[in-house]
């Protein structure tokens, strides 16, 4: 198995061919002074001052002077990395070489900028392109980390974090849920076409927030906060990417005739990442259930749902409790929907939140008809359609009519069962979604009772 070196990349700092090609081409532009070739440059600049300089440098000192700005140049492109970084330094070294022309000419020296300009950019540009191709951690995460969090692993001078590892972190899966309907709807090209928008702006906005993306995920968009470098509150970090993601993509969908629903799940957990071979690789169980949970949005017509790990793990998140649910692989796990981040709630949203949690707490001891009562409390002043509490109120109702059906059966008021058995329940179709409900499929089950 292909293993990871302890010692760091081989460094590309003063490599020979990078110093002697801008080298080379420094000595050359700054022969230039040597030649009959007047001031083009010069001239053109001096034209706009009150008065042209009568006393022309010497030639010795410029091409010392062409001869300096190009080896720096040299060092600058044969050192510094990103390709970027040296562009922009090269420009503004050749910005300070005109003005000093200019200000050199305000005190009646004659100095011709051009042999310095073609040694500026002939060096730096020629060092640059000599430079080896860096085998640091930019080779395995360019394209997967924002430039600014690339620069900072490029600098990290310990790589341990490369080292495959049992690692906390959290996922972020974002899919398109009406895929299929939107395949049937839409000619094949514009379907590829919206699909890779989806997928580029997806990325885009992770990439903003840090995130570093899963190349492996095909039907739609994966990142990991906290990878590869650990940072102080991973969840809280995918919590507000998330967001952010969520309203990106609901310009993107309005933009579009045939609008395009996504699911945005985020799952906390101990996954295994490193470096195996030349790819860094993340598995674990956090990046199925993140996954599963994006689609599972679908069922709630919610458009982001978190696990009890996220919810423990972040301190700035806004969200209110579900169910209890069965993915097809792991045990069962509490989710959450994800409403907002600290303070980004008004009172009258938190006070209809405070209401639906005690509902869903009192739902899950057996106190049915209580449940109701709060059910409608987080109800009061909703002005839009709310369908997950749609969905608890008849859940709830359902539960409070079997208990009613039970106690008269009986003839006695006997408590709700401690653990009743698992019950699929259907929700209401409802017209603003276009994405069917998976039938046939008993997932979720009744909210667990302590």
């Amino acid at each position: 198995m292909p293993s990871v070196s302890d010692s760091p990349p081989a460094p590309v700092h003063g490599a020979t061919p990078a110093w002697v090609g801008g080298g080379v081409a420094a000595l050359g532009a700054a022969g230039l002074v040597l030649l009959p070739l007047g001031t083009p440059v010069g001239s053109a600049l001096w034209s706009y001052l009150p008065e042209s300089p009568a006393r022309a440098t010497g030639q010795p000192a410029a091409f010392a002077a062409a001869l300096g700005i190009g080896l720096a140049a040299t060092w600058a492109g044969a050192t510094i990395a990103p390709a970027r970084r040296v562009g922009g330094l090269l420009a503004a070294a050749a910005c300070l070489t005109i003005s000093q022309s200019i200000i050199l000419a305000l005190y009646n020296i004659a100095w011709e900028p051009l042999p310095a300009l073609l040694s500026l950019a002939g060096a730096g540009g020629l060092a640059a392109w000599l430079k080896p191709a860096s085998t640091g951690p930019g080779t395995w995460f360019k394209g997967r980390v924002a430039p600014s969090v690339l620069d900072r692993l490029q600098a990290t001078q310990d790589h341990h974090f490369l080292r495959p590892d049992q690692r906390e972190a959290t996922v972020i899966t974002c899919r398109l849920l009406n895929e299929s309907a939107l395949r049937e709807a839409l000619p094949a090209r514009e379907f590829l076409k919206l699909y890779a928008t989806f997928r580029t702006q997806a990325a885009e906005v992770l990439l903003a927030q840090g995130a570093c993306l899963d190349p492996t995920e095909s039907s739609g968009v994966r990142a990991f906060f906290g990878l590869p470098l650990p940072g102080p509150s991973p969840a809280d970090e995918a919590v507000a990417a998330a967001l952010a993601l969520d309203d990106a993509l609901r310009g993107f969908a309005g933009a579009t005739p045939h609008a395009p629903i996504c699911g945005i799940g985020l799952a906390t957990g101990k996954l295994t990442a490193g470096l195996i071979g030349q790819s860094y690789t993340v598995l674990g169980e956090a990046v199925e259930l993140s996954r599963w949970l994006a689609a599972e949005t679908a069922n709630y017509e919610v458009r982001l749902l978190t696990d009890s790990a996220t919810h423990l793990a972040a301190d700035q998140i806004e969200d209110r409790p579900l169910e209890f649910v069965n993915p097809p692989d792991g045990a069962a796990v509490e989710i959450f929907q994800l409403l907002g981040t600290t303070g980004s709630l008004s009172p009258e949203a938190l006070r209809r939140r405070g209401a639906f949690r005690d509902a869903i707490m009192l739902l899950r001891a057996g106190h049915t008809e209580d449940a109701l009562g709060r059910f409608a409390d987080a109800r009061e002043g909703l002005t839009v359609t709310d369908p997950v509490l749609d969905y608890f109120v008849s859940l709830t109702t359902d539960q409070s009519q079997r208990d009613a059906a039970s106690s008269a059966g009986s003839g006695n008021v006997v408590p709700a069962p401690a653990s009743p058995a698992p019950t699929e329940i259907l929700m209401p179709p409802s017209a603003s979604l276009a994405v069917p409900r998976r039938q046939g499929k008993p997932a979720r089950k009744l909210p667990r009772r302590p």
